[in-house]
């Protein structure tokens, strides 16, 4: 996280959405370690918990849409594995039905027990893994799902 808290711009799915991929001049692959500028840089995002799911490299991917739900476009937002996300983790965990130990192949969607308005907080992340060709920002297989995404995420806060 950023010492400085005011360098952390506040957006809402439907505007990271909107945002352009970086094009296909790019040269961005699954094994890019750099992050490129638009990387660099920390949101706060902030929407409707649409989706919990356990990604298959155990990653927890929460999907976000606008709260108000007027606008179109969902984010996702993952919290990674490991010592560092275990308290951000538990969090999610107990939002959801899911009772433990579990097993899972490939992605498993959690039930959750409330909807909520959170906002999450850290670096964008183009996942090129989901961008068509042209590396724009329009998920191929899911309609209405941006490539940008909130990896990984540092700190998380219930609004509603």
């Amino acid at each position: 996280m950023p010492l400085d808290k005011s360098t952390i711009q506040s957006v809402t799915p439907s505007q990271i959405y909107e945002w352009k991929g970086p094009g296909p001049d790019v040269p961005l692959t699954p094994e890019t370690d750099t992050r490129i500028a638009a990387e660099q840089k920390w949101y706060n995002l902030t929407g409707r918990l649409v989706t919990v799911k356990v990604e298959d490299d155990g990653d927890i991917t929460l999907v976000l849409s606008d709260a108000e739900g007027k606008k179109a476009g969902s984010v996702g937002a993952e919290i990674p594995v490991g010592p560092t996300w275990c308290e951000l983790r538990q969090t999610v965990f107990g939002w959801t039905t899911q009772s433990f130990p579990f097993t899972f192949k490939d992605n498993q969607k959690l039930e959750m027990r409330e909807p909520h308005i959170i906002t999450v907080t850290g670096q964008a992340f183009f996942d090129v893994d989901h961008a068509p060709a042209d590396h724009s920002n329009q998920r191929s297989k899911t309609k209405k799902y941006s490539v940008w995404e909130i990896h990984p995420v540092m700190a998380l806060h219930v609004d509603q």
